[in-house]
This record gives C-alpha cells, structure tokens and sequence, in this order.
C-alpha cells in the first residue's frame, strides 16, 4: 500500500500535518498560565532535623472555550529535604484539578474537581479538594448568594470527612459601611449544621480603624459529640502611613470549638504568627494576638507579632521582614520563639523566595 502512494499524496500529508499543527498553536496561544515557584529552608530547634528544604512548584492553566466557558487544570509538586539522614525526604504531586467554570449575566458554575475555597477549607498546595459543583448568582451589585454540592471532600487535617457528602449555603453582602458573609455548611455523618458569619465593619475606615468579626456555632454528629460547638474571634486594625497594627481576642465554647475542618482555613488562622495559627476546635480555650507592620519603602516592610494561647500556656514573639525584589519576586524572612508547656518550646527560622506568574 505505501509502494502505491504517490509524491503528490505524500506532500497533501504533509500539508494536512502542518493545517493541524497551525490550528494547535493558534489554541495553544489562548491558554492563561498562572502558579508560583517557592523555596522554603527551615531551621528548627525541637525537631529531630535541624534544616528542612522546601521546594514548591504550583500551576494553574485556563483554557477558554468561548466568552461564557473556560476549562481549567491546576497541578502542584511538593519536595521535602532533611539534613538528618534518619528522616526521610519526600517529593508528593499534590492538588491535581479540573473543572469547568460557566459565567454569564451574573450567574457562575463551577463543575468537576475543585479546590474548596471557603471560611473553613484552605486552598493551598495539599489542601482541601473535591468533586462536585459549586454555583454563585450576583443578586445586585453588592449581594451575592451561593451554593455547594462536594463529593469525597480530602486533605482537610482538623476534622476529616474523607467519604461523605459536603453541601454548603452562602450569601455575601458588600457595602461602604459593612462587608458581611454568612455561610451554612452539612456534612455527612460528620456535621450536622455549622454556621459561620465574617465581618468587616468599616464605618470608621476613613479615620483607619477597621472592626472584624467571626462568629461560628456547630452541631456535630451525635457518633461525634452531643455538645453544641462555638467560637468567636474580635480584632481591630489601624492603618496609618506606613504602619499597620492589628490585635485581637478568640474564644471558644466550654464544650467545644470544632467549627473548622481545616487549622490553615481563614476562620481559624487569625492569630498572625507562623508557629501557632489559630485556636479552633480546642475546647475552653481563649487567645491574644497583636501584631505591627511597617512599610519602610515601596519594596521593604518589617514586621512584629505576638500570640499567647491559653491553653498550653504557649507564647509565641515572632520579627520578620518582606522584600520585594519584583512585582512577580518576594523575599520574606523570620525568627520566631515560642514557649509553652508539655515541652512545646521550639526556635524557627524560615527563609521563603517566592516568584508568581
């Protein structure tokens, strides 16, 4: 059969190859590419290693179908490197995403394997993922409602609900004086209802004084707890020129604070230092945080922070500072000091070179 193909067939063939190439590269140029590249090195005083390596690699692609339609694939690698040779090293693929994201005239919907973005999942690399949908609608301008359908919801490291349905209720409003989101969260055989509302109240934002509010109530399954769950959270920030101070107080309820799944979610990391984060789902607890930035010029600021937990009687005093080198190219750099109980004192140093894209 190939003895009978004549040059002219071999050169249409050839011609039909570089028609398809050209129409792939044509796709290819509306591809959007996002991500980061970060290192980490650590250094820690009460591990069995001394230094720990991190490296970092996240992607994020968005392949538009037309004006309405956009497909998207995100993936991330993780690597672990430890100067004690009796501590294993590791190099994990993390957050593997796709999904489709539908909008128009103010309505959105996002289907397939996601990342779960709210007050209690995070979203970094190896944070919560599922399968499902998520849909918005824009009421008006400053009111949007949304709501959420999840299967097999992972990588959540405070309560896991690996295997069960997720379905969550939101509505968000937004004003000069006040921006307010409301949320109602299920999950299958895990909780029966936890509802969260943040606040930002900004009616003295012109003199620089900013009010938030968190306040969260759960009710777990009866295999869990019988025990109503509450916490809140209060904190002001003053900016000024170039100094920015926050402090702030979180309580959680005599029977329990498990109102978060994730410690890394925005509900419970609110304390501002890096060793200790948040105090969610503890029980009886109470934290103080306060922290000050200053912008020393247009690419450097420092920073001072401070967080004592009731708990385990721990204190944490953390100094750092950020540098950037570019818009898309971060330097940040700190040393923090944490004291507590039970032998939970420990010396961390962390420096972070960070480049977005």
């Amino acid at each position: 059969m190939l003895k009978k193909l004549s040059l002219a067939a071999l050169v249409a063939m050839g011609s039909m190859s570089v028609a398809s190439a050209t129409d792939l590269s044509e796709a290819i140029k509306g591809v959007q590419l996002g991500g980061y590249l970060r290192l980490r090195a650590y250094h820690e005083s009460d591990k069995d290693y001394t230094t720990r390596w991190r490296t970092t690699a996240a992607f994020k692609f968005a392949i538009p179908v037309d004006e309405n339609l956009k497909f998207h694939t995100d993936f991330a690698f993780n690597w672990n490197i430890y100067n004690d040779q009796s501590t294993a090293g590791s190099a994990t693929p993390l957050n593997v995403h796709m999904f489709a994201d539908y909008k128009k005239n103010g309505a959105s919907l996002v289907l397939g394997k996601i990342g779960v973005k709210t007050p209690i999942t995070a979203t970094g690399v190896g944070e919560a993922v599922a399968a499902g949908a998520i849909a918005t609608y824009k009421v008006q301008d400053n009111l949007t409602v949304a709501a959420a359908g999840l299967d097999d919801l992972v990588n959540t490291d405070q309560v896991a609900v690996k295997g069960n349905n997720t379905y969550a209720g939101a509505v968000v409003y937004n004003s000069d004086v006040a921006d307010v989101q409301a949320w109602y969260f299920n999950v299958d055989n895990t909780i029966d209802s936890d509802i969260v509302v943040m606040a930002d109240i900004k009616a003295l934002k012109a003199n620089g004084l900013t009010i938030h509010v968190d306040y969260a109530t759960a009710s777990l399954d009866d295999s869990l707890s019988s025990d109503t769950q509450s916490y809140m959270n209060l904190s002001a920030t003053f900016k000024q020129g170039a100094i920015c101070a926050k402090a702030g107080y979180a309580v959680t309820g005599k029977d329990g604070g498990v109102v978060t799944l994730d410690h890394d979610s925005p509900l419970a990391s609110v304390l501002g230092t890096e060793q200790q984060t948040g105090i969610t789902d503890t029980t009886d607890n109470n934290a103080l945080y306060a922290n000050v930035t200053y912008k020393v010029d247009g690419k450097t600021s420092v920073k001072a922070a401070y967080s004592a937990v009731d708990i385990d009687s721990s204190n944490e005093i953390l100094v750092g500072a950020n540098y950037a080198y570019t818009k898309k190219f971060n330097v940040y750099a700190y040393y923090s000091m944490k004291t507590a109980d039970n032998d939970g004192d420990n010396n961390e140093a962390r420096l972070e070179l960070k480049y977005k894209f």
